[in-house]
């Protein structure tokens, strides 16, 4: 989910506890700072992208650290505030610190939500990452919250009610498919919103030896097969995931094919991350190269675009 509709969020929330204005009111500004500070993992990116994707939605985005991260925001703005209640600062900060890791939860890209105790990414694959119904329920919210409660109540209901929209959306994609593809023993569907269209999914179909990816529009129950990946080194693929750009990548994507490419004596490995596909290609890429005996010589990472090359150790 972007950051601007985090922070419309965050707003709306605080909005119901009511009281003064945002501006003299903690709460309201524990709800924005406890629905964007997730986001503050942006930091890594001055280290540069492969870090900054490394650690996205990582620990920022826990159970674990979103309650330190509240507390000490509550200890804050209840020093400045003392005529507020720590426990109602910190009911509200910490409530909005997990309302964005839930939102994050909805989309494709996860979050890892049960950090340190897991560390894979949990995520549902139902709200776009910029969704413009959850960002009209939540103006609707802050400017009818103390006016008009019955408009706050529809909003709630209206969204809910989307959320259910999306999943009976995508039960109608999984038919789709599964009428186009037929069934198949071992098969494993696995849909996700795209980016921006509201009623095009995107899709990733495993079979035993292949995987196929592509896009449904619901309205027209089209199916747009985009690529047909063969996968036929199954002992060479386990082989690059236990080096460290392997590692990464799987950490990284839950969903990813490997190419394999015979280069002279050389074993070229391209590592394709299938959940986004923006004009034409996938945005994220890995390239492993090992030597005659398959030792690992070269290895690099390429997020959003092929034309960007970061280095890893091998």
């Amino acid at each position: 989910m972007d950051l601007i509709t985090h922070g419309v969020v965050g707003l709306a929330l605080g909005s119901l506890a009511g009281g003064p204005d945002i501006i003299n009111n903690p709460i309201a500004i524990g709800s924005l700072i406890g629905s964007v500070i997730p986001d503050g993992d942006i930091i890594y990116q001055l280290k540069g992208d492969y870090t900054y994707l490394k650690n996205h939605r990582g620990p920022s985005h826990s159970i674990v650290l979103g309650t330190v991260i509240s507390l000490i925001i509550s200890g804050i703005l209840r020093w400045i505030f003392t005529d507020f209640s720590f426990w109602s600062i910190f009911a509200w900060t910490f409530g909005a610190y997990m309302l964005h890791i839930g939102l994050d939860i909805f989309n494709s890209y996860g979050a890892n939500i049960l950090w340190p105790f897991n560390k894979k990414k949990i995520g549902s694959g139902l709200l776009l990452i910029f969704d413009p119904a959850l960002l009209i329920s939540s103006v609707v919210i802050i400017f009818a919250h103390d006016k008009h409660f019955g408009w706050v109540i529809a909003s709630i209901g209206f969204f809910i009610l989307y959320l259910c929209f999306r999943w009976m959306l995508k039960r109608q994609v999984h038919k789709i498919l599964m009428k186009y593809f037929g069934r198949e023993k071992d098969q494993k569907i696995v849909v996700m919103p795209s980016m921006l269209r509201l009623f095009k999914w995107d899709f990733i179909l495993y079979q035993r030896r292949r995987t196929i990816t592509g896009r449904v529009n619901v309205l027209r129950s089209e199916v747009d097969v985009r690529n047909y990946l063969e996968r036929s080194y199954a002992y060479l693929d386990d082989m690059l995931m236990k080096t460290n750009i392997g590692k990464f990548f799987k950490n990284f994507s839950p969903h990813y094919h490997v190419e394999w490419i015979k280069d002279g004596q050389l074993h070229k490995a391209i590592i394709t991350d299938l959940r986004y596909y923006v004009r034409g290609s996938y945005m994220h890429h890995a390239i492993a190269l090992f030597d005659e005996k398959l030792k690992p010589i070269y290895a690099a990472f390429q997020p959003y675009s092929k034309q960007r090359i970061i280095n890893i150790p091998v």
